[in-house]
């Protein structure tokens, strides 16, 4: 399918009913004019999470997720925005024409196709085989791992026979086309003789399953000794490695994939999070232990694109890798990844003692050993800090030493976008290693300058307060909370005045930041003045957003000028733009503010454009009395001076005022 005309999605926005398409997933209940019930995102016992149908958006004071239907089958099954529309197409009645696509696009959605349907294949070929005779050793091997049928069946595990030639015979009988299956690596081609040759043999086949159900490739784990070479010339490929892999293929992006994360889907839902594990069997033993939230990278690296596949599905992660060295390496990098993309971290501890019965050792063996990992998860520390206690005990040595694992603690919490988290870390770490909250906060400050401790650059390019803010995932606008960094002040490159988007709540007056075209800044719901005195501001506001055809009649009578408070300045500005206040609410306000704006009580007003002039009304008189209260305070204190041109200019400027009215 091509690309879906706007008029298409158009249609299924307008008729996606939002409750009825979050309903399938969460438990809603009526309040007011929406809708509440626990975030199906993060953890909570509290319902924040809220279901506007009036303005088809739904929001959490929790995580701070927010969006449409479309967002919201988006982020919750994993889905690309052309998918999301054919779910709610097909749930609201809108037929989606097909479209013309180019001859290439063509070509590669056809062999897209054809892959899916060979691994389809190999996947039934590799299943029948371990249920056959010639499945003895894969069978014998899950039973030796106490792995039963159910996860066998739910992870559509199969078994690569010795037979040189099996699948390549199946797949031929099957009329399949071999050259796909050549370029997904299930076969090759036979050198001296001609004809192709299987590549997985002897091994126990572990399917990679999409969401949808589809297999994007195969790992294999070598379970007998390494088959002789062919008698044809043929290359007996990788024999000695314990894993072999699927190759990049059109359907097979393992960057972007985890394995196990069409059987874990579930199982993150309902606890709201995800376990990350090294290893392929390490994600079968836990899921047939019964956590089945567990998912692993496919025997690389983790990756961006998967750190950001969990943030969307899972509200926090669990870093359960191997004890050994390399497993605690992988771990940091993980870590790093997962901070810098604010996903929620903790790592699962092994306790040290009990001769070091579970240092070292794998989560297999672990479960194998009968471990009781439930405790473990559920005393898995915050990632950053459990990373510092251990690498600071580790170094107890010499000053030098402490000296480069203070750097190296700082270098990754400087990672820590949240600067109130960041404080909380700097504390913590403080106490913990006995060491003046101040040298920890001037590490940490000269790790997200990037000038400390030969960190190369700190923290990352994608770390904000660097190169004007831009690089973090919230589209460029820096740091989520626009502050500075721990004990040093603020982060390069940040202003400590007020955003240049709009004069500050002591200038009343000023041209419109939306003649100049600015961008809404990127500010904290903490940021600036409370506003419980600002009630008559932000009620204009609210009913703008409720009634957004109404800004016209806002702008022509000068509400900029009316309002004191920068926050809601360059909301309305943006607004002016095209951007929407239900949306900018919860980036710009503290959430008891954010609420009034989301709570859509003027939704239902007879009259809103009536009561809107009304509101302005009041603002301009609140207006008028600040500057009398102003001018007068003036008086009074070149009075007491006895500054008499003064009080001659301050006595003309309030009878003027007073004169004038409002």
């Amino acid at each position: 399918m091509g690309l879906i005309p706007d008029d298409v999605i158009a249609d299924i926005r307008a008729r996606a009913d939002i409750v009825a398409v979050i309903g399938q997933h969460v438990q809603l209940r009526r309040a007011g004019r929406n809708w509440k019930g626990l975030c199906p995102f993060h953890g909570e016992k509290s319902p924040s999470f809220n279901v506007a149908p009036d303005k088809g958006f739904y929001y959490c004071f929790g995580c701070r997720k927010k969006g449409d239907a479309f967002t919201f089958i988006m982020e919750y099954q994993g889905k690309s925005f052309t998918e999301a529309a054919e779910v709610l197409a097909a749930q609201c009645g809108v037929a989606i024409p097909e479209t013309v696509a180019s001859p290439e696009a063509m070509r590669a959605r056809g062999e897209r196709a054809q892959m899916l349907e060979v691994n389809k294949l190999a996947t039934q070929f590799f299943r029948e085989t371990l249920a056959g005779p010639s499945g003895a050793p894969g069978r014998a091997y899950l039973a030796s791992r106490g792995t039963g049928d159910a996860v066998k069946d739910s992870f559509q595990l199969g078994y690569a026979p010795a037979d040189w030639h099996g699948l390549a015979d199946f797949l031929k009988a099957k009329r399949a086309d071999l050259e796909i299956a050549v370029k997904l690596g299930l076969i090759a081609r036979q050198p001296r003789a001609g004809g192709f040759y299987d590549r997985f043999r002897e091994r126990l086949v572990c399917p990679v399953i999409m969401p949808g159900g589809e297999v994007a490739g195969f790992s294999a784990r070598l379970v007998a000794a390494p088959p002789p070479a062919s008698a044809d010339g043929a290359d007996a490929g990788p024999v000695h490695a314990k894993y072999i892999n699927s190759p990049e293929s059109t359907v097979y992006k393992k960057s972007r994939l985890l394995f196990g994360l069409a059987q874990a889907r579930e199982g993150m839902h309902q606890k709201r999070r995800a376990v990350l594990v090294e290893g392929n069997f390490d994600v079968i033993s836990l899921h047939q232990a019964g956590f089945t939230e567990t998912v692993a990278p496919l025997g690389t690296a983790l990756t961006a694109e998967q750190v950001d596949l969990l943030r969307r599905l899972a509200g926090e992660v669990i870093l359960f890798y191997d004890g050994d060295r390399a497993g605690k390496s992988a771990t940091r990098a993980a870590l790093e990844l997962m901070v810098a993309a604010e996903v929620p971290v903790r790592i699962a501890w092994r306790p040290r003692g009990d001769g070091n019965r579970l240092e070292g050792q794998d989560p297999d063996s672990l479960v194998r050993a009968g471990v009781d990992l439930t405790e473990m998860f559920d005393r898995a520390r915050d990632g950053v800090e459990h990373y510092a206690f251990e690498i600071w005990s580790a170094s107890r040595g010499s000053s030098e030493a402490r000296s480069r694992a203070l750097e190296d603690i700082a270098r990754l919490a400087a990672r820590v976008t949240n600067p109130t988290k960041r404080d909380v870390i700097t504390s913590t770490l403080a106490t913990a290693m006995e060491v003046p909250v101040e040298v920890v906060g001037r590490a940490i400050a000269r790790a997200v300058r990037g000038d400390g401790g030969g960190g190369g650059g700190g923290p990352g390019r994608d770390h904000p307060g660097r190169d004007g803010g831009q690089g973090s995932r919230d589209g460029g606008h820096g740091s989520r909370d626009g502050q500075g960094s721990a004990g040093g002040g603020p982060a390069p490159g940040r202003s400590t005045g007020p955003p240049a988007a709009g004069p500050g709540p002591s200038q009343a007056g000023g041209a419109s930041p939306a003649e100049a075209g600015t961008a809404l800044p990127r500010t904290s719901p903490s940021d600036g003045p409370p506003l419980r005195e600002l009630d008559d501001e932000l009620a204009v506001i609210a009913l703008l957003a409720d009634h957004p055809a109404l800004l016209a009649t806002a702008e022509a009578n000068g509400l900029f000028s009316l309002l004191t408070d920068v926050r809601l300045r360059d909301m309305y500005s943006a607004a002016l733009r095209g951007a929407s206040l239900v949306e900018l609410a919860p980036d710009a306000l503290p959430l008891t503010a954010a609420k009034k704006v989301l709570e859509a009580r003027y939704a239902t007003a007879e009259h809103p454009e009536r009561q809107l002039l009304g509101m302005l009304e009041g603002l301009r008189t609140a207006r008028h009395l600040r500057r009398s209260s102003e001018l007068r305070r003036q008086l009074h204190d070149a009075t007491r001076r006895g500054a008499q041109d003064e009080i001659r200019q301050l006595h003309a400027q309030l009878t003027e005022h007073l004169k004038i009215g409002r």
